[in-house]
């Protein structure tokens, strides 16, 4: 059965394992041991691709994708903060922002060629970024120095004259206020159509991708831009 849209839009970033995990075949378990990195390249997850739900929606109809390794660690000096758009399922997506001082959970996932095409393919509204000079320190022990990234293009979601973090990804010496995506569905809701019941709100952008298109746009205005290279 479909999930309820209103609900389902209440629950981004979706859950996440709380260790690193091995998607397959619209599974998931406990990555035991090293990846094979060979011919795969890490691609940082911000948001929904670190959960398992969000990877069976992009992958689950694909034959033979394979297995998708998806390390956790923590990311220093980002945050992980809302994006100046609403997704195609109405909720308000992530992305990457420069945070000095911040450490964020994040996954990384070790793509081969076709998965990274399929993923191309689902982030449309992000630019595929590389970045260099970082610090990721993952669970399994060791640190990556650079990785790839999906960047949103129209910037960070400027809320009350700066940005908000995912109260749901957990980070420390956080430098933004975190809010939960009710709390920022609610946000945008207050800045875009005061007086309208939040869930009716939702239930709108939803069925009208014209409505969602400009709520968007509304969104766009005043986005702040992202503070890395």
């Amino acid at each position: 059965m479909p999930p309820d849209p209103v609900a389902h839009d209440k629950s981004y970033p979706f859950p996440a394992p709380d260790h690193c995990f091995v998607y397959e075949a619209g599974e998931w378990r406990r990555l035991a041991g090293n990846v094979d990195r060979n011919d795969r390249v890490p691609v940082l997850a911000a948001g929904s691709n670190q959960s398992p739900e969000q990877l069976t929606r992009k992958y689950g109809a694909i034959a033979d994708i394979g297995p998708i390794p998806a390390q956790r660690g923590r990311l220093a000096d980002f945050d992980v903060v809302y994006a100046a758009h609403l997704a195609s399922y109405g909720s308000v997506p992530a992305t990457f922002q420069h945070s000095p001082g911040t450490a964020v959970t994040v996954f990384v996932l070790w793509l081969d060629e076709r998965q990274l095409a399929r993923m191309h393919e689902t982030e449309g509204n992000y630019t595929y970024d590389h970045l260099t000079g970082v610090h990721i320190a993952l669970e399994a022990g060791d640190t990556l120095d650079e990785a790839y990234a999906y960047s949103s293009k129209v910037g960070c979601l400027n809320h009350q004259g700066g940005c908000a973090s995912l109260a749901e990804i957990g980070a420390k010496r956080r430098r933004f206020p975190a809010l939960t995506q009710a709390e920022m569905l609610s946000a945008v809701r207050d800045r875009l159509a005061p007086g309208i019941a939040l869930d009716d709100f939702i239930r709108a952008h939803v069925a009208d991708k014209d409505l969602r298109a400009a709520r968007s746009a509304a969104l766009r205005a005043g986005a702040l831009p992202a503070l890395y290279p």
